[in-house]
């Protein structure tokens, strides 16, 4: 296992001889280790999972009060992200965080190969409901409805008392962040969603096509919020797949939706 400087990356299975790395971004009130798995079902790249601050390795530090706080340590890293061509992927959350994580590399200079995110609306539009300010049962009720949160620690009343603050804090962000409309990569873009989703609204998902100068792409799996880790080899056998044709067209800059 391998950490960045700060402890906000984190590489459970290094894979030195991999040509490109993968920087995935989990979904709200998750942690580097949701794609722990990773590594094992994408034995050709070297992945790396990030860990927001209040949790996992960088447990005790405060919530990021903005989104610029949750992407500080991340950037702090960019040695890692130009040793290698790169990828990143988020889930839910996790795809806004790594969209506008891709936007200030490339201002760096650093450009991803590729954005791939899944269950989120795209990171320019407003939320249609805010929920992060709810009441505890009302909150939880959103979730419920949403099925934003794994039955794992909605059963477990420990693990629901210790997460909901995560949760809450990372939903708050997701709630009030909204990209500029200019914001977007020179580079293919891939959306993934679940069929009964209903985190994103299929003209949310669309709207994804403003993101990116290049080729942006959509695939629906069947499934809830949840579907990655529902369908966990499916999906990252579709994003091995993804990676590799990425990887073997750099220059290909069609647009389908």
């Amino acid at each position: 296992m391998l950490f960045g400087k700060n402890k906000s990356l984190v590489c459970f299975s290094p894979n030195p001889r991999a040509s490109v790395r993968l920087f995935c971004f989990p979904c709200a009130g998750g942690g580097a280790s949701m794609y722990r798995r990773w590594a094992t079902l994408l034995p050709d790249v070297d992945v790396w999972a990030v860990n927001y601050p209040g949790r996992e390795t960088l447990h005790g530090q405060p919530f990021a009060s903005s989104l610029d706080a949750v992407l500080a340590p991340v950037l702090d890293h960019q040695e890692l992200f130009a040793e290698k061509p790169f990828l990143v992927y988020g889930h839910s959350f996790g795809s806004l965080v790594a969209f506008a994580a891709a936007v200030r590399l490339q201002a760096l200079g650093c450009q991803a190969r590729g954005v791939l995110g899944s269950a989120r609306r795209a990171p320019h539009l407003p939320t249609n409901q805010i929920i992060s300010d709810l009441p505890d049962d009302r909150f939880l009720a959103e979730l419920d409805r949403f099925g934003g949160m794994p039955d794992a620690i909605r059963k477990d009343p420990e693990m629901l008392a210790f997460y909901l603050p995560i949760i809450r804090a990372d939903l708050h962000l997701n709630d009030i962040s909204r990209l500029p409309d200019t914001d977007r990569v020179d580079a293919p873009v891939y959306v993934f969603s679940g069929s009964y989703d209903l985190v994103a609204t299929p003209a949310e998902l669309l709207a994804w096509k403003n993101s990116s100068s290049g080729r942006v792409e959509h695939r629906e799996f069947t499934g809830g919020h949840f579907f990655i880790q529902d369908k966990a080899e499916e999906f990252t056998a579709c994003i091995g797949r993804v990676i590799s044709t990425i990887m073997q067209e750099p220059d290909e800059d069609l647009v389908a939706f």
